[in-house]
């Protein structure tokens, strides 16, 4: 059976920070891929709209596409809206064959800690399992365990090497026309500065 790990968000932009939370949950947690799965509006950031889904999904293809085990999935965009984690893991499982894949949750300390609200977590939980990559490897956020009672063995804490970057810093500083290399693959700032993205909004956040 493949080990997928499914790793949302709005990426906006996606940045190395995304990168490499990725790359070390797939590798200390043993995963044969990782999926990107854009959500195409996030339900926490309805009144913030990010920039349009087929730049996002342009530029996380553009980031991954040098790591083989890496792919990108767009079904939230062919799901109604916002995009609920609950449904898009319900919709993925629904076009699995059984037995083809086991899926984790891939995350980061920083979104676990809003976990007890996001839509039906306690759901979330026992559809499958969470990889949550932490500075520490160790429970960061105990607020967590009674949405969580009895599945507490399905979530995994994993000590990772995190990138503090923040996408509504990094928007501004592409608003501002600063260098952003060290934030961005490269492939991806150039569809940024060729397509003019980010050059007057950035009051949105991840």
């Amino acid at each position: 059976m493949k080990k997928v790990g499914l790793f949302g968000g709005s990426f906006d932009p996606i940045h190395f920070g995304h990168l490499n939370l990725a790359f070390e949950l797939m590798e200390k947690c043993g995963l044969d891929e990782v999926w990107f799965i854009p959500a195409k509006i996030n339900p926490h950031k309805i009144k913030a709209a990010p920039l349009e889904s087929n730049h996002r999904l342009a530029m996380v293809g553009l980031a991954i596409k040098d790591i083989p085990q890496f792919k990108v999935n767009d079904i939230e965009y062919h799901l109604p809206t916002p995009s609920y984690t609950l449904h898009t893991l319900q919709a993925l499982l629904a076009q699995t064959r059984e037995k083809e894949c086991q899926f984790y949750l891939l995350l980061g300390e920083d979104s676990f800690s809003g976990f007890s609200q996001w839509y039906k977590p306690e759901e979330i939980v026992k559809l499958v399992p969470i990889l949550v990559g932490s500075r520490t490897g160790e429970w960061a956020n105990s607020d967590q365990l009674d949405i969580i009672k009895g599945n507490e063995n399905k979530i995994r804490f994993v000590k990772t090497n995190l990138m503090d970057i923040s996408s509504t810093d990094l928007r501004l500083r592409l608003s501002k026309k600063l260098y952003c290399g060290h934030l961005i693959p490269s492939e991806v700032l150039s569809y940024i500065h060729q397509n003019k993205l980010y050059h007057v909004r950035s009051k949105s956040t991840i």
